[in-house]
């Protein structure tokens, strides 16, 4: 009697003991964290829509934290345009500095490594990855963005401004990203970084032959409009879409 009945006995061991693993498995789609390449140890926030489906490749936008917030927070945001088109992937890293919590030069190289790590663990598609951020994040979105042209296919700064000096190292590193896509949006009535600024960083690179989407919100202070991440993923789907049809 129990060596007739060990094979069902072996099934629904065997049954229950995957039941109980996918339960323990992490979820592969909506908020997600994993861990930032680099020290100190650091999240790196995700969210991967529930349509997602792993035989399609999806664009990746990353978006950089302002000053004092966490990547969760901006991923959240973007998170609701991206469940909602179903269309794209984001990713929030964070930067070195734990305490303050601010951008600098020296989180580029953990920061292109940890954006290296989401295409190995995701389905991205490597020739379609958008980096935008806010404030200081907007700041660093056009810093790390020019210096990485073969990274980033656009860039997106909201109320940030671009940091560049009128110097041949500065000339070089436009020179070598010309033909990035940017898209610069900019509240009217921004007292912290004001928007004449960003009317700055606009002359700049259209001299140096970038093509700039230029948004100035009137009214506006330093703040991130709700519709905004929306109209960004529009400029940037079809940005993407004519350059795949050529």
């Amino acid at each position: 009697m129990i060596n007739g009945s060990s094979p069902l006995l072996f099934a629904l061991a065997f049954a229950l003991a995957t039941a109980v693993q996918a339960e323990e498995k992490p979820p592969s789609t909506g908020l997600l964290r994993i861990e930032a390449v680099g020290r100190p140890r650091r999240d790196c926030w995700l969210y991967v829509p529930t349509t997602c489906d792993p035989a399609k490749r999806y664009p990746l936008v990353v978006v950089l934290h302002p000053a004092g917030l966490k990547g969760a927070t901006m991923v959240r945001t973007w998170g609701e345009v991206a469940e909602r088109t179903g269309a794209f992937i984001v990713a929030g890293p964070e930067c070195k500095d734990t305490r303050r919590r601010r951008w600098s030069l020296n989180d580029e190289r953990d920061l292109l490594a940890t954006i290296n790590k989401v295409i190995a663990l995701y389905s991205i598609d490597p020739q379609r990855v958008l980096l935008t951020g806010f404030s200081q994040g907007a700041i660093y979105t056009y810093t790390f963005g020019l210096r990485n042209p073969g990274t980033f296919r656009a860039i997106a700064p909201v109320a940030g401004a671009l940091i560049a000096g009128q110097n041949p190292a500065a000339e070089a590193i436009l020179r070598k990203a010309r033909g990035m896509g940017v898209y610069i949006a900019h509240g009217a009535a921004d007292q912290q970084i004001p928007v004449v600024r960003a009317r700055a960083s606009r002359a700049r690179l259209e001299q140096a032959g970038f093509v700039v989407t230029y948004h100035e919100i009137p009214y506006l202070g330093h703040h991130l409009p709700p519709d905004e991440p929306a109209r960004i993923w529009d400029w940037f789907e079809k940005l993407t879409a004519a350059s795949r049809a050529k």
